[in-house]
């Protein structure tokens, strides 16, 4: 059974679920994406082309949206394999539906579970693991997700996830007036919206350590997007701030701030902006 986080998890997310992929009219969602999908490209799928097989893990899959996204990126590997895991069943259903659409369902299986238990799934099996946008942060036990994703990859595989920054929480949090929330940011959690669970939140050098511990070797802290950020209009689903909608809907500009976004993600000295 799920205990009272989760409970919030699941009421949180389920109520989402038949509207979540809207965010891809949002301009600054927009952007968020095609500059993950540029990174994910690069880092993530150009390192295994060529390779005779492919076996992907999408830990908190949500709708399915990342999954799909890099299948167009790998499709062409002749031994694909994704496996996508949501502890939500109205989200997974939201990705059956696209899988089914698609004709994918050869490719890509779905399975309602927590990440912080993979005993159905098989140690060193996967090339690459996903969490993508915030996943490790809803978790109860982060560091208990990453010591089972590490236990399912191959020598050599690699594991992404987006989590909340502690940083940016304090800009966000002081942005829309609610500087009483100040102090739990603090302690490591935060929330954007008054109907979100506390999630956890960490800095740059947190979330490296708690890899490292779970015993990945090499770890890489990428802030993604600095220097746009999204207004409390943008965490609604179906709403986006008049200013990022403007600077963003021009083409020109939207090229040119995500050019500028992508050349200048890679530098550490900045992972502290971004998500």
């Amino acid at each position: 059974m799920a205990n009272s986080h989760y409970k919030d998890v699941i009421k949180y997310f389920s109520k989402k679920a038949a509207k979540y992929d809207l965010v891809d009219e949002q301009m600054y969602w927009r952007l968020s994406d095609e500059l993950l999908a540029k990174i994910a490209q690069v880092k993530l799928i150009k390192p295994f082309l060529g390779k005779k097989e492919l076996k992907i893990l999408d830990a908190g899959a949500g709708t399915g949206r990342w999954s799909l996204i890099l299948y167009d990126f790998s499709k062409k590997n002749p031994k694909l394999h994704f496996d996508l895991v949501d502890i939500t069943k109205e989200m997974l259903a939201e990705a059956d539906r696209k899988i089914k659409k698609k004709k994918l369902t050869d490719i890509m299986e779905t399975r309602l579970g927590n990440i912080e238990n993979l005993s159905d799934y098989p140690n060193n099996y996967y090339n690459l693991a996903i969490s993508f946008y915030n996943v490790l942060s809803f978790l109860e036990k982060p560091d208990r997700a990453l010591k089972e994703i590490f236990r399912k990859l191959k020598r050599g595989g690699l594991y992404a996830s987006i989590v909340a920054n502690k940083y940016h929480s304090y800009f966000f949090t002081i942005l829309n007036n609610r500087v009483d929330e100040l102090a739990v940011i603090k302690s490591g959690k935060t929330r954007y919206t008054s109907e979100m669970p506390l999630i956890h939140c960490f800095t740059p050098n947190e979330i490296s350590r708690l890899y490292q511990k779970s015993g990945f070797k090499k770890v890489e802290v990428i802030g993604l997007p600095n220097f746009v950020y999204p207004n409390i209009e943008d965490t609604k689903i179906e709403g986006q701030s008049r200013q990022n909608k403007n600077l963003l809907e021009n083409k020109k500009n939207f090229q040119k701030i995500l050019a500028t976004e992508f050349r200048e993600c890679f530098n550490r000295d900045i992972a502290g902006r971004g998500n």
